[in-house]
């Protein structure tokens, strides 16, 4: 009897440690391994942080995506222009207290967090159910040394900005994927343009394809469909500090994202539960007007002209007839 209490008392002491780890974090102690399937969840199961293949893929990636949702929707990536060819990689706190991303024995990380932190081994990361990976100092667990949310890849979730924080030069756009197969950084990027009259746009490259138009006080002038939308609030900041722009669920239990696609459009999306898929609420540009600068210059477009939507501002002649 006293063999069988000493054993229990063994496997108490091993396993308590694992235990008491919480299934949302990453320690100096506790780390993900690919080879392992190995994910946290945040605390409501609402995200997951692991690795994945995306498309037809076989290279490895760290990201996020929700958790319960069965369809994989991956909405950030830590490494998307460094894949991993095999499944070697581990997530880990590092000697220097960031987050990284190192490929089998490799010393030198594939990603990391990459910020200065005072008292190394002294921090630990978690996943929230806002889908926010956060770097946290590990004496108070309050303050925030590092977020996903300031990084983003090409989705824009609730409680996420668009725009610039002036005070430390940050810019927070958002930039498509390459393919749905690879999630580098590709052509079409989403961002806030400042000046009098601050605008999200659209842009390929360094061309812009799309602008929301500027700010009412309810709604972007260009956007129509979001001031007839009640589930949502939408809140635009212009002040010395920061320019921004966030559209957040009132209703929590609501999952929506925004994404800027490989295919050049932005779209807002819902999940349906009742159909289990996501639904586009609205998708910019829709049609050849909405394309900024499409008929030049000197030219303005209108959908119901017929074969031709272009034609001249009185004065002006087209360059070709």
């Amino acid at each position: 009897m006293d063999s069988v209490k000493w054993f229990i008392r063994v496997l108490l002491i091993f396993f308590l440690p694992h235990f008491s780890i919480s299934a949302d974090t990453i320690t100096p102690d506790h780390f993900i391994q690919d080879n392992n399937d190995e994910v946290i969840v945040s605390s409501g199961n609402i995200f997951a942080l692991g690795f994945f293949s995306p498309g037809s893929s076989r290279n490895r990636y760290v990201g996020i995506w929700y958790y319960q949702i069965p369809v994989k929707t991956v909405v950030w990536v830590a490494n998307r222009d460094n894949p991993i060819n095999d499944t070697s990689g581990i997530l880990r706190i590092d000697g220097r207290g960031n987050l990284a991303l190192f490929q089998g024995n490799q010393t030198l990380p594939v990603w990391s967090t990459n910020i200065s932190i005072a008292g190394a081994g002294n921090s630990f990361a978690q996943i929230l159910d806002s889908g926010n990976l956060v770097l946290l100092q590990n004496d108070t667990g309050k303050e925030v040394l590092w977020q996903s949310f300031a990084y983003p890849t090409n989705t824009r979730l609730s409680y996420m900005k668009i725009g610039y924080n002036f005070r430390t030069g940050l810019n927070q756009s958002y930039t498509s994927w390459k393919s749905p197969d690879d999630p580098g950084v590709g052509n079409f990027s989403f961002r806030m343009n400042p000046g009098v009259s601050p605008q999200m746009v659209l842009y390929k490259g360094s061309v812009p394809v799309w602008r929301s138009g500027t700010w009412t006080g309810k709604m972007w002038s260009g956007i129509p469909e979001i001031a007839q939308n009640f589930l949502f609030n939408d809140s635009f900041v212009n002040t010395d500090d920061e320019l921004s722009f966030s559209s957040d669920t009132i209703n929590a239990s609501l999952m929506t994202r925004y994404v800027t696609n490989e295919t050049g459009v932005s779209q807002r999306i819902l999940w349906n539960n009742a159909s289990q898929s996501w639904i586009i609420s609205y998708t910019t540009p829709i049609e050849l007007c909405d394309i900024y600068g499409h008929c030049g210059r000197n030219g303005y477009c209108n959908p119901y002209l017929g074969d031709f939507e272009c034609t001249c501002f009185p004065g002006f002649e087209p360059k070709s007839p």
